[in-house]
């Protein structure tokens, strides 16, 4: 098996100088919470976790096409709801006792590929309305989106289970659907700023969608920072120059561990032997 060094989909080591993500575990807590109803309703109407997979997949892609065509607040509850179907997949699968490493495989690929349209889409957007700098980041933020990936995944194939970083996959879907979503007030910041830059003596050009690109920007960075804390602990741990291998006394239990545990308090014990 494995070594766990942090927990299943986005936990964090305790007490690792690496951050955890941006989304505190208080807040996943109350998110979790808020989804409990739905949760229990697909588990007791026994829905196929592979088809909200699927579906969150399809409402991704149906995001991106909205970014694409400058319709931002539909892009943002399509992506939004994208979101809430993957987060609540797995714990159905878990609920239902229909894990399989098929569905696993469903839901990584399709996670990959919902990180590429929207990062197309982006690039798309930002290039068309001759804003190569946004563009660019688009291009970055994809590349850090993927190898974050790619590391956990080299990890895995070291015998190291690890998925920490300051931005996890759950982060930048949330700052993509907090830049969407701060959209309309567009026109009120880019005044603002124009003002601010005026009274300096300096011009500053228009950005289409201010919020949004300046998110574009933040991934670019932070998921570029995240894939080298992750190669950095990888390296740690599988003892490759940076020396010493992580104790699993020293685990703090994942976040999906903890998320798990909260609905088996609220939904009752999984069925693992369900539908096998």
């Amino acid at each position: 098996m494995p070594r766990t060094v942090s927990g299943d989909r986005e936990g964090a080591k305790s007490g690792s100088d690496l951050a955890k993500g941006l989304i505190p575990d208080w807040l996943d807590a109350i998110f979790l919470r808020s989804l409990i109803p739905a949760i229990r309703r697909l588990v007791a109407a026994r829905v196929d976790p592979n088809w909200l997979t699927v579906m969150a997949f399809v409402l991704t892609v149906l995001g991106a096409v909205f970014i694409v065509l400058e319709r931002p607040m539909l892009a943002f509850v399509s992506v939004v709801a994208g979101g809430i179907l993957d987060f609540v997949d797995g714990k159905v699968a878990v609920f239902t006792g229909r894990v399989t490493r098929a569905g696993a495989v469903l839901d990584s690929a399709l996670d990959r590929y919902s990180d590429v349209v929207i990062y197309l889409a982006l690039l798309i957007y930002y290039a068309s309305r001759s804003h190569p700098a946004t563009a660019l980041a688009a291009v970055l933020a994809l590349v850090g989106s993927m190898m974050t990936s790619y590391m956990m995944v080299l990890g895995k194939s070291h015998g190291i289970d690890f998925r920490v970083g300051i931005l996890r996959r759950q982060d930048r879907v949330t700052l993509i659907s907090i830049g969407l979503l701060f959209t309309p007030v567009h026109g009120v910041i880019e005044s603002a700023l124009a003002a601010g830059a005026n009274l300096v003596g300096v011009s500053i050009g228009s950005v289409p969608l201010m919020p949004l690109a300046a998110v574009v920007y933040l991934l670019a960075v932070l998921s570029n920072v995240t894939a080298l804390q992750r190669m950095a602990l990888l390296l740690k741990t599988a003892d490759v120059g940076l020396g010493g291998s992580e104790r699993q006394d020293d685990v703090e239990p994942s976040l999906r561990t903890k998320q798990l545990a909260m609905l088996e308090r609220e939904i009752g014990a999984p069925n693992p032997g369900a539908d096998e």
